[in-house]
């Protein structure tokens, strides 16, 4: 193995989960529906929302989105804040740059930063 295409991540509500990501993306899935939905990321890669067969198990994984600077981090922390996502990591210089980590409604952690120069 030596390269992975897709994240798909275990969602309680595919479309309610969609309605999230598409907000922090700033784009529209290819699909969704009631039991998953699919966005196309600018990498070719594909991040899938499936529903999760027992709502209340599974432990979430960790996303990582690199941006160009840290103007969009900040930008990036009050959407995440807006729509409702828990900021675990408030607004610090980090060992990768500038970064938040905030958990997704489903537990899923996204870690935002700004590669230092």
């Amino acid at each position: 193995m030596t390269d992975i295409d897709d994240i798909l991540l275990a969602v309680a509500d595919p479309e309610a989960s969609a309605r999230f990501y598409a907000g922090l993306l700033g784009r529209r899935p290819l699909m969704a529906g009631p039991d998953r939905a699919l966005f196309m990321m600018r990498s070719g890669r594909a991040l899938g929302l499936m529903r999760r067969a027992n709502a209340g198990a599974g432990e979430g994984r960790e996303l990582e989105f690199p941006l160009d600077d840290p103007a969009a981090v900040e930008q990036a922390h009050i959407d995440c804040w807006d729509r409702g996502a828990r900021i675990l990591i408030p607004l610090t210089e980090m060992e990768a740059g500038r970064g938040f980590v905030a958990r997704d409604p489903d537990g899923h952690r996204l870690r935002v930063y700004a590669v230092s120069a």
